[in-house]
C-alpha cells in the first residue's frame, strides 16, 4: 500500500478526531450551561415569591421599580443562557464530511489491497524474500559447518590421537552433518533452487524423496501426458501448493499415505494436480469459518497462488475420510 496513502488516512483520522473532541466540548458544555439554567430558574422563581410577599409593604412606586428590575434581570439571564446552537451545527458538519472522505479512503485501499495485481505482487516479495534468505543460509551457515566437517576429518587423520578424542571428534562431526542437513532441508524449504535449474518434476521428487526420508510416510506420486513447461512463476505456484497440502497431511490427518496425481493435458491446455491423503480429515466449512481467528495462513496461500495462477482450487474432507486437494492451471 503506498506510504502516501496511509500518511493521508492518519491526517483525516487525526482530523476527524479532533473534531470529536471538539464535539464532546461543546455538548459537556451546553450540559454544563443547562443545569446553571436550571439553577437559575430555580433561584428567578425564588426572587419573585420574595417580591410578592414583600409587595404588600412597599409604596406603589417602589413596587413597581422592583418587578421592572426583575423582569430586566429575568430578560438578562434568559439571553445568557441560550445554548450556541450554530457552533455545533459548524461542527457536525464538519464531522459528517470528515467521515464520509474516510469512508471513502478506506474503500479505496481496500480494493487496492485485495486486488490480484496487489496479492500477486506481495506473493512475489515474499518469494524474493525467501531466495535472499536461503542464499544468504546457504553462503553463510551451511559453507561454515561443511568446512567444520572438513577440518574434524583432518583432525581425525592425525596419528597418536587418545581413543576418548577420536570418539568425541568422531560424534561431533555426526552432529555436525546432522545440523547440516537440517539446513540444507531449510535451505531447501525457503527456496528449492532446484526448481530454476531442473524445473517442476525433479524438484518435486527430491521434495518427495526428502519427505519420505524424514517422516516415514509413503508419498506415491504418478503422472500423465507429456511435461511441458509452464513458466517460472506457474511450477513455482504448482510447488508450493503440493508442498503445502502434503506438509499439511502430515501435520493435521496423520495419514498412512499420500498420493500425488499430476495430468498434462494438452487438449484443455491445464496442468491437473490432485493431492489425496488417507488420513483424519477435517470440517472444511467449521475450519473456513474459524480461519481468521487460528492466525494460519496455508490454505488461503494456497488458493490465491491458483487463483494468481489463472486456474482453480477446491479442497474436499470429512471427518475420518481423509483430504483431497485438486487444483489446476493453465499450460504455457
Amino acid at each position: 500500500m503506498p506510504e502516501s496513502s496511509l500518511d493521508a488516512l492518519a491526517h483525516e483520522l487525526e482530523a476527524f478526531r479532533s473534531s470529536m473532541q471538539q464535539l464532546q466540548k461543546i455538548v459537556a458544555e451546553s450540559q454544563n450551561k443547562q443545569a446553571r439554567q436550571g439553577d437559575l430558574v430555580s433561584s428567578l422563581a425564588d426572587l419573585e415569591n420574595v417580591l410578592i410577599a414583600a409587595s404588600a409593604t412597599m409604596t406603589p412606586h417602589v413596587s413597581e421599580m422592583a418587578r421592572s428590575a426583575f423582569k430586566k434581570l429575568q430578560s438578562s439571564l434568559g439571553v445568557y443562557s441560550q445554548p450556541e446552537d450554530h457552533e455545533l451545527l459548524q461542527v457536525c458538519s464538519r464531522l459528517s464530511v470528515q467521515g464520509d472522505s474516510i469512508f471513502k479512503r478506506v474503500g479505496t485501499m481496500l480494493r487496492i489491497m485485495n486486488s490480484p495485481a496487489n496479492a500477486n505482487g506481495i506473493i512475489l516479495a515474499q518469494e524474493e524474500e525467501r531466495k535472499r534468505i536461503s542464499r544468504e543460509i546457504h553462503d553463510g551457515p551451511a559453507q561454515t559447518l561443511a568446512s567444520l566437517t572438513m577440518r574434524i576429518d583432518y583432525c581425525l587423520e592425525q596419528t597418536g590421537l587418545p581413543t576418548p578424542l577420536v570418539d568425541e571428534l568422531k560424534e561431533l562431526k555426526e552432529t555436525v552433518i546432522r545440523s547440516l542437513k537440517d539446513i540444507r532441508r531449510f535451505i531447501f524449504d525457503l527456496r528449492p533452487m532446484a526448481l530454476d535449474d531442473l524445473g517442476l518434476l525433479p524438484t518435486l521428487e527430491q521434495f518427495i524423496s526428502g519427505f519420505k526420508n524424514r517422516t516415514g510416510v509413503p508419498v506415491y506420486v504418478d503422472t500423465d501426458g507429456e511435461h511441458e513447461f509452464l513458466g517460472a512463476e506457474r511450477e513455482l505456484a504448482v510447488f508450493r501448493v503440493i508442498q503445502e497440502a502434503t506438509n499439511n497431511a502430515l501435520k493435521h490427518s496423520n495419514p498412512v499415505s499420500v498420493h500425488i496425481f499430476l495430468k498434462f493435458d494438452a487438449r484443455k491446455q491445464r496442468l491437473s494436480v490432485v493431492i489425496k491423503d488417507d488420513g483424519c480429515g477435517f470440517d472444511v466449512a467449521e475450519t473456513r469459518r474459524k480461519y481468521g481467528n487460528l492466525k494460519k495462513l496455508g490454505l488461503i496461500s494456497m488458493e490465491e497462488r491458483v487463483r494468481l495462477s489463472g486456474g482453480e482450487f477446491t479442497i474436499v474432507s470429512d471427518s475420518g475420510t481423509g483430504t483431497v486437494v485438486s487444483f489446476w492451471v493453465p499450460l504455457g
